[in-house]
Formats: structure tokens, sequence, C-alpha cells
């Protein structure tokens, strides 16, 4: 029996059709990953937003930028809490994310109250250097969360 051309040319169709339906139930991310997703998109717009708010050039942060930074903490803290419990690794990067935050704006009131302390050109506080260790493990996990829901 011999097909006609045109009955190939749907079987071809509907061939490519279920192989790309497969390729993208395969291909996207796990459903868990909506919330984390939701979690650094959240954080991208926070950083935008705080960017927005900071004065121009280096120096203390100002009462504006604390209260911003404090929203973003907050922010990812309540989105930390909507991880899946079916990833407890995504659960705990991100739970370890919003620890890391809120320490990141405790510390600003702090490192502002010591370097108003400190003659001018005297070296940066302790803490403002603790507030960098703290944001390198802030872009880390932020970095890890990124990775294992990439797509």
């Amino acid at each position: 029996m011999k097909l006609d051309r045109r009955w190939w040319i749907a079987i071809g169709v509907v061939v490519a059709v279920i192989v790309a339906l497969v390729y993208s139930m395969f291909n996207r991310p796990p459903a868990e990953c909506d919330a984390v997703r939701e979690l650094l998109q959240f954080n991208q717009s926070q950083a935008a937003l705080i960017e927005s708010k900071s004065s121009e050039g280096e120096g203390l942060p100002t009462l504006a930028e604390e209260t911003a930074y404090r929203a973003w903490a907050d922010g990812l803290a309540e989105r930390a809490q909507k991880v899946s419990r079916s990833a407890p690794d995504l659960e705990w990067t991100s739970s370890q994310l919003a620890n890391l935050a809120d320490e990141f704006v405790r510390k600003m009131s702090k490192v502002r109250a010591e370097a108003e302390s400190r003659a001018p050109g005297a070296p940066a506080p302790p803490t403002f250097y603790e507030m960098t260790a703290i944001n390198a493990q802030i872009s880390q996990k932020l970095a890890h969360l990124s990775e294992a829901c990439a797509g």
C-alpha cells in the first residue's frame, strides 16, 4: 500500500508536534521552582528599587536606603516560606538566603553608628567587612537557586 504524499507530510507534522510537546514537557523546570523563580524575580525588582534610592557615590547607608533594604529582606523571608516542601535543598537555601538578608540589614544601622563615631579618613568599621562577607554569601545562595531552577 502506497500512501499519498499529503499523508506523509501530515504524518511528519504530527510527529514534529509530538516531539516538540514531549521536549517542552521534560525540559522545563520542576513545579517546585515556581516559588523559587518568584523569589528571584522579587530580588531583581527590589535590587533595581534599592539602586534607585541609593545616594550618589559611596558612603554610609541613609535611612531611606535602610528602609528599602528592610523591605527587601522582609519580602525575601515571605517568599522563602513559599518554597515547596518537596524540594528540601531549595527550601534550606532559600531559608538561609532570607536569614542572611535579615542579618545584612540589621548590621546597616550598626555600621552607620560605628562609622559616625570614627575620625574622618579612618578605616572602615569591622561590621562593614562582616556585611561584605554576608553579601558574598547572599550572592552564592542566589546563584545556587538560579542554577537549580534555570529554564
